[in-house]
């Protein structure tokens, strides 16, 4: 196929809310702490270097023994205790929510809540965590889940709202939608599926370095409509459903590029190409998804403000922002999409076969779970502060992409729209978390400077011990009496001690009433080391020291 055919274009992608892009992956309290409202993650290598020698024999101890809900409780209250030696080895930080991190404190390392049969389930504290680089940690919109997007689209445009045909409703509901989506799209062979012709690549984070790239917010469930209990309504959701997620902020302008390539072959007609009135040009996507998403944004809008739910200053900037770009939305340069988690039922199916299976409650006779298949979905999951959040809630999933031929530029936005957009703080929180880390990475250099100032004393202290011991095993008994009273003397000396019925003194009383039968010299010697002595610790009153004195002068006879 010739190059004639392509047609490249670069994205600029704005999160309109919180984007969640799952991995299977999570946050677990076993490789992450959260200090300051920000959480941060290590590895288990560096979880090794952080720890001092004490706590990495506790880890050690702990992961080589039984590996249940108490090791793991273990291991979690461990590392909170030594969060702050772990905080300057995180290899990655973002900010958390005040109502996170008071639970995290409250519950880590603790047990959650205990079966009747009293097995202990422990509260992991797992929070799932979106795509990202592995390197750089920064999140990526994967190219595949913008062409899945894009696919639907397409494919409701195709569809135009009809219901199933007879010879698809015969089929079982997975092989249904297999079979609606090859008689749309005209194909039977995977290469002639249209969608090979359109190729999206990875967004990447293209925001600036200091601000953060994710953040924590809580998924909440919510009740689409009024729901009344015995005269009140049912507005939270059940525990079970709770939910904490790492996502993408909303509202950081044009903060993923990506590149999208269409093949438009002309009218070539061939085996191995796709039916000719399936090669979308850029204007075709584009009209196919703002005419798909843009009902669905609409009256999504509607319904959360009519409940109360939404941020209306959220909401007051977003439409600001598709206000501005309306030009570009009319002539097919700009989009809607929606991506990731909790995108919602009615924005991955089509118009006119939607059948969302819901979950009715147990049937009253039967005490069996009972479901409805219906055309729309009776709750929306909705990000929040807090568990207990019914206002200042946002929508999951929107973003606006806007696009440029390869080489030019996009159309700036208005100083205004510019200005309106620039709430984000993330830089204070970049600069609050590097002082942190460095006033926690100076605080532990210094412990180590004063650990091997330690090391250094002791083993000098165990040099001269030795060499003291080494000594005496050569002297005679009478000299090394000698050098270990006037050890022992030195020693008080460097401590300060003044005892007259001390050790010391007791010490040199006794050797002084043996040394009757040493040789002159040493006994000329104790008698000058007593008189330095007792010139320190004090002679005492006058009987005393008129005592002393003799005992002194007898060694010199």
């Amino acid at each position: 196929m010739s190059n004639a055919f392509l047609s490249a274009w670069q994205l600029a992608i704005t999160p309109l809310a919180p984007l969640h892009i799952g991995t299977g992956e999570d946050f677990d309290p076993t490789n992450y702490v959260i200090d300051d409202m920000t959480l941060f993650s290590f590895s288990p290598e560096a979880a090794l270097r952080a720890l001092p020698e004490s706590g990495r024999r506790e880890l050690l101890n702990l992961v080589n023994g039984r590996p249940d809900v108490a090791m793991i409780k273990q291991v979690q209250a461990l590392f909170h205790r030594h969060r702050e030696r772990l905080v300057p080895f995180s290899e990655h930080a973002m900010p958390v929510l005040p109502s996170i991190a008071a639970e995290y404190a409250q519950r880590v390392g603790k047990t959650a809540q205990r079966e009747e049969s009293g097995r202990e389930i422990i509260n992991r504290l797992r929070i799932e965590r979106t795509y990202a680089d592995p390197t750089t940690r920064r999140p990526i919109l994967p190219g595949s889940s913008l062409k899945g997007a894009i696919r639907t689209a397409l494919l409701d445009a195709e569809h135009g709202g009809e219901g199933l045909p007879e010879d698809v409703k015969a089929l079982p509901r997975q092989q249904q939608n297999r079979a609606l989506q090859q008689r749309l799209f005209r194909y039977r062979q995977f290469d002639l599926d249209p969608m090979r012709l359109v190729q999206a690549g990875d967004a990447q984070d293209v925001s600036p370095p200091d601000q953060f790239g994710t953040e924590v917010r809580y998924a909440v469930n919510r009740k689409r409509h009024s729901v009344l209990k015995e005269g009140r309504e049912i507005a939270a959701q059940a525990e079970n459903l709770r939910q904490v997620l790492e996502c993408v902020p909303p509202l950081r302008p044009r903060a993923f590029a990506s590149r999208l390539t269409t093949q438009v072959p002309g009218d070539l007609q061939s085996r191995n190409l796709p039916d000719p009135a399936l090669r979308w040009t850029l204007e075709d996507i584009a009209g196919a998804c703002n005419a798909f998403y843009r009902p669905i944004f609409d009256r999504e809008m509607r319904e959360l403000r009519a409940r109360s739910y939404l941020d209306s200053d959220w909401a007051d900037r977003v439409e600001q922002l598709l206000t501005a770009c309306a030009s570009a939305l009319e002539q097919g340069r700009a989009f809607l999409l929606r991506v990731g988690r909790h995108s919602g039922a009615e924005s991955v199916t089509l118009n006119g076969v939607r059948n969302i299976k819901i979950l009715m409650g147990k049937d009253p006779e039967t005490g069996r779970m009972r479901w409805d298949h219906l055309s729309a979905s009776k709750t929306f999951w909705l990000a929040g502060r807090d568990l207990q959040d019914r206002r200042d809630l946002l929508p999951f999933g929107w973003a606006l992409v806007e696009c440029a031929p390869v080489g030019q530029s996009l159309a700036d936005w208005p100083e205004s729209l510019t200005h309106a957009l620039a709430h984000d703080d993330g830089g204070q929180w970049q600069r609050r978390v590097a002082a942190r880390q460095a006033e926690l990475r100076g605080r532990l250099e210094a412990e180590a400077v004063a650990a091997a100032e330690r090391q250094a004393a002791q083993a000098q202290a165990e040099r001269e011990a030795a060499e003291r011991m080494a000594r005496l095993e050569v002297l005679s008994p009478e000299a090394r009496a000698l050098e270990e009273i006037a050890t022992r003397f030195a020693d008080d000396q460097v401590a300060g001690r003044k005892e007259p019925g001390g050790e010391l003194a007791n010490r040199l009383a006794h050797l002084m009433r043996t040394a009757a039968e040493w040789d002159n010299e040493p006994r000329e010697q104790l008698a000058d080391l007593a008189e330095r002595i007792y010139a320190y610790i004090g002679w005492g009153n006058a009987k005393k020291r008129q005592q002393k004195r003799e005992r002194i002068d007898a060694l010199r006879t």
